[in-house]
């Protein structure tokens, strides 16, 4: 693919919900989304092959498609078959996501990312240390992010965005994405200052919970 699906210097919203959130229904997301590209956003990190399908017949946006399933004796849980990454294309995704860490995976991620090629989509390898971005693109990852730093035992949790993480990344010479505690246009502004391709931006701007529950703390911590 020559011509990348999401553009440098590009804003993702990621639109999705919560554990037990109120919000978690499809046509919820679905008016989320459309709020959020009326607010200029060009790309969107969707969860689930029906919110998607629902999200594309509304919108041009690029879409960043995941699946998110609990599967036993597996940590990894983001897109991790061929058959969602088949359901994800066919409902209009552009690029899936899928947990590319060094952990144990149901499938083998050469099937999956062979899957995405043959099913014409972008992979969007979300890593959790640098051992793991190398591997993606080894593989022939399109993006590589860092969504699942500070969240597996590979690195520890930082307290914003893992920017040590991102540099490390972007020196390996593929598109790099920052995922991951992103809170505001102050860390956008760094990501792309570092040479960030895109920047993924989730519950700072699409969760009332995670967005009541920082400006509480914030103002409780004064």
């Amino acid at each position: 693919m020559a011509n990348l699906a999401v553009e440098p210097r590009t804003v993702i919203i990621s639109v999705q919900t919560v554990p037990r959130s109120n919000l978690a229904s499809v046509e919820i997301l679905h008016r989320i989304a459309l709020d959020v590209v009326a607010g200029g956003a060009t790309a969107l990190r969707l969860a689930g092959a029906d919110v998607i399908a629902e999200v594309r017949k509304s919108v041009k946006a690029t879409i960043l498609g995941i699946s998110k399933i609990e599967r036993p004796g597996f940590k990894a849980r983001i897109t991790q078959s061929c058959e969602e990454i088949c359901k994800l294309a066919a409902a209009g995704a552009q690029i899936v996501g899928i947990d590319s860490t060094l952990r144990a995976h149901p499938e083998p991620l050469m099937e999956l990312y062979k899957c995405a090629r043959e099913n014409q989509v972008e992979v969007l390898a979300d890593i959790d240390n640098l051992p793991s971005a190398r591997a993606a693109i080894d593989l022939g990852a399109d993006y590589v992010a860092t969504t699942m730093a500070g969240y597996t035992d590979a690195r520890p949790v930082t307290a914003g965005p893992d920017f040590e993480l991102l540099a490390d990344v972007i020196n390996l010479g593929k598109p790099t994405v920052l995922e991951g505690r992103v809170r505001g246009s102050g860390d956008v502004t760094r990501a792309f200052e570092i040479g960030a391709h895109a920047v993924v931006v989730g519950r700072a701007v699409t969760s009332p919970r995670d967005i009541t529950e920082v400006l509480l703390r914030d103002l409780n911590s004064r």
